[in-house]
Order: structure tokens, then C-alpha cells, then sequence
């Protein structure tokens, strides 16, 4: 799910920047949650809904749109949580489904990870694991955050790798799919 052009890391639409070192841990962590749980399927998005990691079964699912209902349902569940008196970091949800359980923690300021873990999977064993591993993946985002410095190098250096030539064939590219779309 790299976003990257670079090797120096790139920006979720959350504002949160991820460095190569923070998006191995991100995937490792979730890789671990997916084994140990054992989870059906593991997501880890930012709290703009940009998926960042996927593992497992998703059913051909659309991860764009799973990544923003996720962080949707997480923001409104937390304003009720403020409104009630009962707010607290690491929130989680839990959506109780026929043959399996969904799972939706906050894992710090920018990140939501989401778990679907089989009904046999007791409730009290997933949670335990899923608020372990949100905790370690805020941590990852929190070790790894660039400098202003840094960002503004990155920034410079991902303006400067369009060329001309590359920005008019993408604005050529991006003028073809729109006359595609209305011919249609």
C-alpha cells in the first residue's frame, strides 16, 4: 500500500508522514495480529480512511471504501463517547456479525486498525490482542515522526520529480479517462 515515489517516505491524507522503517513495522505488526489472534483479515488505515496495510481474507471487498466507513464509524463512535462523559484513548468497537466478529480500534491520533476474527475467537482474547497491537502501532507512528525540517525536504523533493513532460502526460492522461467517462 505504498504511497511512496521515494525511499524517504511519504503523507496520508491525515497529515501523518510514514517512513519506510514505520511502514515495515506497521505491516509486521499487523502480520502479527493477523497469526496470533488468529484474525480472517487485518487493516490498518489512518483516521482519514487511507488504508495503509491489509492482510488477510476481504472478499473482494473495496478497501478505499472499508478504509473510510472504518474511520467514519470510529469519529462517530468517539464524539458520542465525548457527549456521554465517556471517552478514553484506545477506544474500540465491536460489531457482532453471524459467523465472525469485526473490530475497530483506535491505535493513537492517526491510526485505525480494524480485525475480523472468527466467532469462536473469545471476545476478552481478541480484544486483548487488538488494543496490544493498536498500542504498538501509535507507537511506531509516534518514533518514527519526521522533523518540520525533514517534511519540507520530502516536499521538496516529491514536487521536483515531476518533470514538465511528466505533468502535461499525466494532465493528457487525466483529459483522456474524462473523455472516456462522457463518451460512454
Amino acid at each position: 500500500m505504498n504511497n511512496s515515489k521515494s525511499g524517504k517516505g511519504y503523507q496520508l491524507r491525515s497529515g501523518l508522514f510514514v517512513l519506510p522503517e514505520q511502514e515495515k513495522r506497521f505491516v509486521h505488526l499487523t502480520a502479527e495480529l493477523q497469526r496470533s489472534l488468529p484474525a480472517r483479515f487485518v487493516m490498518l488505515a489512518d483516521a482519514a480512511g487511507q488504508v495503509i496495510a491489509a492482510r488477510g481474507e476481504y472478499n473482494d471487498a473495496n478497501l478505499v471504501m472499508l478504509g473510510s466507513l472504518a474511520a467514519g464509524d470510529l469519529a462517530a463512535s468517539q464524539e458520542i463517547a465525548r457527549l456521554t462523559g465517556e471517552y478514553q484513548d484506545y477506544q474500540l468497537i465491536l460489531r457482532e456479525g453471524q459467523r465472525s466478529n469485526i473490530f475497530i480500534a483506535e491505535a493513537g491520533s492517526h491510526l485505525i486498525l480494524l480485525a475480523q476474527a472468527d466467532k469462536e475467537t473469545p471476545l476478552g482474547w481478541a480484544r486483548m490482542f487488538i488494543l496490544k497491537t493498536a498500542r504498538q502501532l501509535a507507537e511506531a507512528a509516534r518514533q518514527g515522526t519526521p522533523s518540520a525540517q525533514e517534511i519540507a525536504e520530502m516536499e521538496e523533493e516529491l514536487a521536483g520529480a515531476l518533470s514538465e513532460e511528466d505533468e502535461q502526460n499525466l494532465a493528457e492522461l487525466f483529459g483522456d479517462a474524462l473523455d472516456g467517462l462522457w463518451s460512454e
